[in-house]
C-alpha cells in the first residue's frame, strides 16, 4: 500500500506539474499571439500582391487587422475589392479563423471558418434572354476543374455569407432586390450541407436546405436532398417575362414547400405542396382568369420501371363555384418496348366546371377553342382512362374509355345535341361507340327540329366514325319511352367536310298507342322543304287524340337550298277521339275519327265524324295542297253540319271572320241544318273565305247592340264572308208584335255589309221598358216604326223613323200633341267605333246631336237645340242646350216633374255642360217675367246660373261638393210696391206658411241693390245655414232706407207650425229721415239711435208683428228733438201718433214754449220685456233733456192696442208740462222706438216732478193727474 501511495503521489505531482507547465505554455501562447497577431496589419500590401497573383484579378484591401479570440487568432480584412474599380466585386468584411490544431496535425494550413460579409451581387438579363453576373471579374484561362476545386475546399471546414444583397434585373422590368442573404456551407469529408435564408422584396423569408454525400473524385454520382420553403407572396411582378412566354400573369399569390431527391444530375423523387389563395392570369391573347384557393399535392417518382406521377386533392374556386377535389395519376409502363404505354387516369371530371378553364388556359388552336365553346359540355366523366402509345401509328396511338354521368353537349354543325347522356363510351381518335342507358334523355337535331326530343328513358347504341371525308353518326337501334308513348327507330347522319357535298340523314321513328298532341315533336320545322305556315298549322291543329299507329320518316339532303327532290318527308297518323284546331280562333273539331297524312305534295285529313262546338259534322274533307310556288298554303274544308242557331252565332263571334264585333253579344236558339265551306289561308293577315247555307223555322234571336229580342224567326239564310248575311223574306216577332222585312248582303270587294229592313208597331210603354226609361212616361199609344239596321264594321248604325200618329204626348206647350196629330220623328245612332254618334229630331221643336265613347255617355259631347234649328256637334266635352221658347210655365213643368219624376245621377250632371235659353214669357214664383234670359254653365268645381231680367239680375253659384253653401250674387232685385190695403190689414195670413224651413239649403246671399217698387232700400247680405230643426240666418247686414239691421235670426219648425227668432241691433242716424222714407211723419230727429232686440214670434220671419212678439227690446236715442209736423208732412202717417195739438188739448196745458222749435233731448232709453205682444217696462222709459226729464213705467198691450202706465214729468214749473201729453200721446214710440238700455241718473233735483196715470186705447188714452213730486211705484 505504501508503494502504491508513493506511486499515486508521484503521478499526482507529475500531473500537477504537467498541468502547470501546460497552463504556462498556454498563457505564453495566448500572450505571444495577442502580441504578434496585430502585426498582421503591416502585411496588407504583401497580402494584396499574393492574393492578386493567386486569384488572377486585382485585389485591394482597405484595412487589415488581427485580433485574438479564445485560443485562435482572427484575421479581418475590411473594404475588400476584387477586380477593377469599375467592374469589381466589393466585400464589406472578410474574416478568417485558422484551425491551428488541425493545421498542426495535417501539417498544412487548415481554415476553421471563412466568413464574407456585405457582398453585393447584380444579376442582369441580356437581350438574348441570358443572365450575367455583374461585377465579378472575368478570368482567362482553362475551365474550372470541379474535382480540384472540391479538394481545395476540404481545407475549409465552414464558409459563411452574411448580410448580403442580390439585385436581379430582368429585361425591361423593375429590379428585384433580395436582401439579408445568408448562406452557410459546412464541408465534411463525405457529407456537405448548405443552409440559406433570404428576404423577398415584400419582407417574406425564403429558406432552403441542401444536403449532399459525395467525394471529390466522384462528384457526378453525388446523392442530394433539397428542401425549399416559399412564403405566401405575390410572385407575378417578380417573374421575368421571358419565363412566361405567351402567358400573362397579373397576380400569383402562392406559397408552398418542395422536396427533391436525386443522384448525380438525375431526379429520383419529388413532392410539392402548393396553396395559391389567388391566381389571375391566362394566355396573352385571351381574357385573364381569376382562380382562388388553388391547392394540391403532387408526387413524382422515377426508376427503371418508368415514371409515376400523382396529383391529389386538386381543388380551386372559379367565380362562385368550388371545383374539386380531382385526383390524377400518370404511369409509364413497358419502358423501351414496342407497347410502351403512358396511362392517365382521373376519378371524376366535372365538364361544365373544367371546360371554361381548359378553354382559357390550355394552349390550343382557335378552331379547337371555338368547337369547345359551341359544344359547351356539361355533366361528369367518371373513371377516365387515356392510353397513349408513343410507338404506335395512326388512330391506335390514343385510346380512351370512360363512364358518362348526365353528360350533355350542344349541337355543332349538324352533329346533334344531347342531354343527360348516361352510359359508357370507348374508342380511339377516329372511331368510337356510346352505349346509352339514360333517364330523362334528350336528343336535338337542331337543323331539323326546333326543340329537343325528350324522353323518360332511353336505350341505344350510337357509333361514330371520323374520316377524311367527314363524320358519320349511326344508330342501328334506338328505343325510348316518352310522354307520347313507346317509340323506336334508327338513324344515320353523314356530315361531310366539303361544303359543296351533300349532307345526308335517314331517320325513321315509329309509334303505337301514342298521344297525338305530341306530333309537333316530330315535325322537321327547320327542314328546307317545310314552309313556316304549314309548320305552324301542323303544330297548332292537332291538339289531342289517340294514335293507334303512326310513323315519321325523313330521307335525303340536309343542305340548305337543296332541290325538292333531294329529300322525302312523310308523316302518318291513324287517330280517334282527335281534337283538330284547323285554324287559330276557330272552334276546335272534337271527337274526330279519321286519318292524317302528310306527304311532300299535300296534307290530307279525312274525318268520318266529329263535333264542332255542339254541332255534329260528317263527311269532312280537309286538304292543304303544297304547291311549293312561294305562295302560302290554304286550308280547304267541306262538310255537312247539323247545328243550332246558337252555335252558328257563336261561330260568327269566335271565328276570325271579322264579324266578332258585329255579332258580339248575339244569342240564338232553334234548329239549323246546312253546309259549311271554308277556304282559309295559313298565313296571318289574309282573310278566310266562308260560305254557310242554312235554314231555320221557329228560332229566336237576341241582339246585344241594340238589345233587341226576335222570336219565331223564319227564313232561308246564306252567310258569305265576302258579302254578308242575306235572306229574301224574314218574319219574326219583336216586342210581341209581327215584324216583316228582308236582309240584304251588300258587301263588295271582300268586305261584308248586312242591312236589316224591318217594319212593325210597338206600344210606347213596351218601347220605354226596352229603352230602360222610366216606367211612367208622358207618352202613350201605339207607335208605328221602320227599323233599319246596318252591320258594316265600324260603319254599323241603327235608324228608327216614325210619324207618331197614334201616339199622344202629354207635355206642356209647345211640346205636347194629340194621338191624331202627326209629327215626324227619327232616331239614329252608330253601333261601333271609338265614339258613338246619336241624332234625334222631334219635328221642328227639338234637335239632338251627341257623340260619346261606348258605355261612357257622361264623357260625350253634344248639343240640344229647342225652338227650331238643327243641332251641331261641339268640339268640347259635355252637352250644351240652347234655343228659344215663346213661353215657359214653371208650374206646369213642376207638375209634370211630380207626376213623372226623373232621377238625375252623377253621370248626367257630368254630361251636362251649359245651357242658354231665351224665354219670351216666364210664369213662376207668383210672377210673370217678360224676356227672361237663363244661362247655366260650369265654373270651377260647380255650376253658375246667370239671370237677366227686369225683376232680378245676377248669378247663382252651386258647388259640386256637398256642404258648400250656394252663393247668390245679384246686381239688383226689384220687389213689388206694397199693397196699401194689405198693409192696413193686421191679421193677414203668413205668406210663407207652406214652406218647410228644414229644406232650405245653405246660402250666401249678397244683393247690391234692393228695390221695393220705385224706392231703393239698399244693399243686403246674409248667410243662411240649415240646422236640425230649421234654418239660421247669420251675419245679417240689411239696409232698409237708412235703417241698418244686423245680428242673427232663425226659423224652426214644420210647415204651418213654425217659429222665428231674432237677436241683433236695429240702428241708424237721423230717425226723422227714416220715418219719412217709410211714409211716417218725421216727428223725431236724432243724431243716432239703436234698438237691441232679442225675441221670437210664431210663423215665418215675414210674419213679424209686435202683436206676436215675445222677448226684450232695448232702445236708445241720442241728441234730437220732438218736433211739430208742419206743411206737407202733415199728410204723412204720424208714427206713434205724435200729434202735439191733440195731446195739448187732452192735458189742457200751454204749449207755447214747445211749438216753436220743438222739445230737445240728450238721450232717450229704456228696456221692455214682451210676452205675446204685451210689453212691460223692465226699466222705465226715460227721456233726458236740457229742460225736462220724463219717465214712463207700465204696460203696453200691442195685441189689444191698450196702455196702462204712469208718467213722471220733472221740469220747471213753467209751461213744459204738456210734454207728458206728448209721451202719453205717442205710445208706439215709447213701445217700439224710444226704448233705452238704462235710465239716466236724476240730475234735476231743482225741478218739480208731477206723476200722471195713462190708461186706455193706444190711439186715445185717458191721462189724469195722480200726485206731485213722486216717482211711479
Amino acid at each position: 500500500m505504501s508503494a502504491l501511495a508513493r506511486l499515486f503521489s508521484a503521478l499526482l505531482r507529475w500531473g500537477l506539474g504537467l498541468c502547470a507547465a501546460g497552463l504556462v505554455l498556454a498563457a505564453l501562447y495566448v500572450s505571444l499571439g495577442r502580441e504578434l497577431v496585430p502585426l498582421v496589419a503591416e502585411y496588407r500590401l504583401e497580402l494584396e500582391d499574393r492574393a492578386t497573383a493567386q486569384l488572377g484579378v486585382p485585389v485591394r484591401i482597405g484595412r487589415l487587422e488581427g485580433r485574438w479570440q479564445g485560443f485562435a487568432p482572427v484575421l479581418e480584412a475590411h473594404d475588400v475589392r476584387l477586380g477593377s474599380d469599375e467592374e469589381g466585386l466589393s466585400l464589406e468584411r472578410v474574416q478568417l479563423v485558422p484551425d491551428v490544431g488541425g493545421s498542426l496535425l495535417a501539417r498544412q494550413p487548415r481554415i476553421a471558418h471563412l466568413q464574407f460579409d456585405g457582398l453585393q451581387l447584380n444579376v442582369q438579363q441580356n437581350a438574348e434572354g441570358g443572365w450575367q453576373l455583374q461585377g465579378v471579374p472575368q478570368r482567362s484561362g482553362p475551365e474550372v476543374n470541379v474535382e480540384q476545386l472540391l479538394e481545395q475546399l476540404q481545407i475549409v471546414h465552414r464558409i459563411s455569407l452574411l448580410d448580403s444583397r442580390v439585385v436581379v434585373q430582368p429585361l425591361d422590368q423593375e429590379p428585384l432586390l433580395l436582401s439579408y442573404v445568408n448562406l452557410s456551407l459546412r464541408y465534411g469529408n463525405n457529407t456537405q450541407r448548405l443552409d440559406g435564408r433570404l428576404l423577398l422584396p415584400d419582407g417574406q423569408p425564403v429558406a432552403l436546405r441542401l444536403r449532399t454525400r459525395m467525394q471529390p473524385e466522384s462528384w457526378r454520382e453525388a446523392q442530394s436532398e433539397l428542401y425549399l420553403s416559399l412564403p405566401q407572396s405575390d410572385w407575378a411582378a417578380w417573374l421575368p417575362k421571358s419565363l412566361l412566354g405567351d402567358w400573362q400573369l397579373q397576380r400569383l399569390q402562392a406559397g408552398g414547400e418542395l422536396w427533391l431527391e436525386g443522384h448525380g444530375l438525375a431526379l429520383d423523387k419529388g413532392a410539392l405542396r402548393l396553396h395559391a389563395p389567388e391566381l389571375v392570369g391566362g394566355q396573352a391573347k385571351h381574357e385573364a382568369v381569376t382562380l382562388k384557393d388553388l391547392a394540391f399535392n403532387a408526387f413524382f417518382a422515377q426508376d427503371k420501371q418508368g415514371v409515376r406521377a400523382q396529383i391529389d386533392s386538386l381543388a380551386l374556386t372559379n367565380g362562385e363555384q368550388r371545383i374539386g377535389e380531382l385526383h390524377l395519376n400518370l404511369k409509364q409502363k413497358d419502358v423501351g418496348e414496342a407497347d410502351e404505354r403512358w396511362a392517365l387516369t382521373a376519378d371524376r371530371l366535372d365538364l361544365a366546371a373544367w371546360a371554361p378553364l381548359v378553354q382559357a388556359l390550355v394552349p390550343m388552336p382557335d378552331k379547337a377553342r371555338d368547337v369547345l365553346d359551341e359544344l359547351a359540355p356539361v355533366g361528369a366523366i367518371n373513371n377516365l382512362l387515356l392510353d397513349y402509345y408513343p410507338r404506335r401509328e395512326g388512330a391506335e396511338r390514343l385510346q380512351f374509355a370512360a363512364n358518362l354521368d348526365k353528360v350533355g353537349i350542344q349541337a355543332y354543325h349538324g352533329a346533334p345535341a344531347a342531354e343527360n347522356v348516361t352510359g359508357s363510351a370507348s374508342g380511339n381518335m377516329f372511331q368510337g361507340e356510346l352505349r346509352l342507358n339514360s333517364e330523362n334523355f334528350a336528343l336535338h337535331l337542331d337543323q331539323l327540329f326546333p326543340k329537343p326530343w325528350r324522353y323518360r328513358h332511353a336505350q341505344a347504341r350510337l357509333s361514330w366514325d371520323w374520316s377524311e371525308t367527314g363524320l358519320t353518326l349511326y344508330s342501328p337501334y334506338m328505343r325510348v319511352d316518352g310522354e307520347e308513348g313507346q317509340v323506336a327507330g334508327d338513324m344515320l347522319i353523314r356530315l361531310l367536310h366539303d361544303p359543296e357535298a351533300e349532307d345526308y340523314m335517314d331517320l325513321r321513328v315509329g309509334m303505337r298507342d301514342g298521344d297525338a298532341s305530341y306530333t309537333e315533336k316530330y315535325l322537321p320545322s327547320r327542314a328546307p322543304g317545310m314552309s313556316a305556315e304549314l309548320d305552324h298549322w301542323l303544330k297548332t291543329a292537332i291538339r289531342a287524340g289517340h294514335v293507334e299507329e303512326g310513323y315519321f320518316q325523313y330521307q335525303g339532303s340536309l343542305n340548305k337550298g337543296a332541290p325538292l327532290g333531294a329529300r322525302s318527308l312523310s308523316l302518318f297518323f291513324k287517330v280517334r277521339d282527335a281534337e283538330l284546331a284547323f285554324q287559330p280562333g276557330w272552334p276546335a273539331l272534337r271527337e274526330g275519327v279519321g286519318e292524317v297524312l302528310i306527304e311532300d305534295d299535300a296534307v290530307r285529313v279525312r274525318l268520318q265524324s266529329g263535333r264542332l262546338q255542339e254541332s255534329q259534322v260528317s263527311d269532312v274533307v280537309a286538304n292543304i295542297p303544297l304547291l311549293h310556288d312561294g305562295k302560302p298554303p290554304r286550308l280547304q274544308l267541306d262538310g255537312k253540319v247539323q247545328s243550332s242557331l246558337g252555335d252558328a252565332i257563336k261561330l260568327l263571334q269566335e271565328a276570325p271572320l271579322g264579324t266578332a264585333e258585329i255579332f258580339d253579344g248575339w244569342q240564338g236558339e232553334g234548329p239549323l241544318a246546312g253546309r259549311l265551306q271554308l277556304d282559309i289561308p295559313l298565313q296571318k293577315g289574309q282573310p278566310p273565305g266562308v260560305v254557310v247555307d242554312f235554314a231555320t223555322e221557329g228560332a229566336s234571336l237576341k241582339l246585344a247592340n241594340p238589345d233587341l229580342q226576335l222570336s219565331k224567326v223564319q227564313g232561308a239564310f246564306r252567310f258569305d264572308s265576302a258579302a254578308g248575311l242575306s235572306a229574301p223574306d224574314v218574319r219574326a216577332e219583336v216586342f210581341g208584335r209581327q215584324v216583316r222585312g228582308k236582309i240584304s248582303a251588300e258587301g263588295a270587294r271582300g268586305l261584308a255589309r248586312t242591312v236589316f229592313d224591318l217594319r212593325g208597331q210597338v206600344q210606347v210603354d213596351t218601347l220605354s221598358q226596352w229603352l230602360g226609361g222610366p216606367q211612367k212616361l208622358p207618352v202613350s199609344g201605339l207607335l208605328p216604326y221602320r227599323l233599319r239596321l246596318t252591320l258594316d264594321g265600324d260603319d254599323s248604325k241603327l235608324r228608327v223613323d216614325s210619324n207618331l200618329r197614334g201616339v199622344a204626348v202629354d207635355l206642356p206647350a209647345p211640346f205636347g200633341k194629340t194621338a191624331q196629330q202627326e209629327r215626324d220623328t227619327d232616331w239614329r245612332m252608330t253601333l261601333s267605333g271609338r265614339e258613338r254618334r246619336y241624332w234625334a229630331n222631334y219635328g221642328e221643336l227639338a234637335s239632338l246631336s251627341l257623340a260619346a265613347p261606348p258605355g261612357a255617355l257622361a264623357d260625350g259631347r253634344g248639343e240640344v237645340v229647342l225652338g227650331g234649328g238643327a243641332a251641331g256637334l261641339p268640339p268640347g266635352q259635355g252637352l250644351r242646350v240652347r234655343g228659344h221658347l215663346d213661353e215657359l210655365d214653371l208650374d206646369a213643368w213642376k207638375q209634370l216633374g211630380s207626376n213623372h219624376p226623373v232621377k238625375v245621377d252623377a253621370d248626367s250632371q257630368r254630361l251636362f255642360r251649359s245651357a242658354r235659353l231665351d224665354i219670351g214669357r216666364f210664369r213662376g214664383f207668383g210672377q210673370e217675367v217678360e224676356q227672361l234670359t237663363l244661362g247655366l254653365a260650369r265654373e270651377g268645381q260647380g255650376w253658375a246660373l246667370q239671370l237677366d231680367s227686369e225683376l232680378a239680375a245676377g248669378r247663382v253659384l252651386l258647388a259640386d261638393a256637398e256642404g258648400v253653401p250656394i252663393r247668390i250674387d245679384l246686381q239688383h232685385v226689384r220687389l213689388p210696391a206694397p199693397d196699401t190695403e194689405a198693409t192696413k190689414a193686421s191679421d193677414t195670413p203668413d205668406p210663407m206658411a207652406d214652406i218647410d224651413p228644414r229644406q232650405i239649403p245653405a246660402l250666401d246671399i249678397a244683393i247690391q241693390r234692393v228695390q221695393r217698387g220705385d224706392k231703393v232700400l239698399g244693399a243686403w247680405s246674409l248667410k243662411v245655414r240649415p240646422e236640425a230643426q230649421g234654418v239660421r240666418f247669420d251675419e245679417l247686414d240689411l239696409d232698409l232706407q237708412g235703417l241698418k239691421i244686423g245680428g242673427s235670426a232663425g226659423w224652426r219648425g214644420t210647415p204651418g207650425n213654425t217659429q222665428s227668432w231674432y237677436k241683433g241691433r236695429l240702428q241708424g242716424k237721423d230717425l226723422s229721415d227714416i220715418l219719412k222714407a217709410w211714409d211716417f211723419a218725421p216727428s223725431v230727429t236724432s243724431e243716432n239711435f239703436r234698438v237691441d232686440a232679442d225675441g221670437n214670434w210664431p210663423g215665418s220671419p215675414a210674419w213679424f208683428s209686435l202683436k206676436r212678439f215675445s222677448g226684450n227690446l232695448d232702445p236708445s236715442l241720442r241728441k234730437g228733438q220732438f218736433v211739430e209736423v208742419q206743411g206737407s208732412a202733415q199728410a204723412l202717417r204720424v208714427f206713434g201718433l205724435l200729434n202735439f195739438n191733440s195731446i195739448g188739448r187732452r192735458l189742457r196745458l200751454d204749449f207755447s214754449d214747445l211749438l216753436g222749435k220743438g222739445l230737445s233731448y240728450d238721450r232717450v232709453k229704456g228696456n221692455l220685456q214682451a210676452t205675446n205682444g204685451l210689453f212691460v217696462t223692465q226699466e222705465p222709459i226715460t227721456m233726458t233733456g236740457p229742460s225736462s226729464n220724463l219717465e214712463l213705467n207700465g204696460n203696453l198691450d200691442m195685441r189689444n192696442e191698450r196702455i196702462d202706465a204712469k208718467l213722471l214729468v220733472t221740469l220747471p214749473v213753467t209751461n213744459n208740462l204738456p210734454l207728458a201729453a206728448l209721451i202719453v200721446g205717442a205710445p208706439a214710440i215709447g213701445g217700439a222706438l224710444f226704448v233705452v238700455d238704462k235710465l239716466l241718473g236724476d240730475k234735476v233735483a231743482r225741478f218739480a216732478s208731477v206723476q200722471y196715470d195713462v190708461k186706455g186705447p193706444l190711439q186715445d188714452p185717458e191721462i189724469s193727474f195722480d200726485k206731485p213730486f213722486e216717482k211711479p211705484q
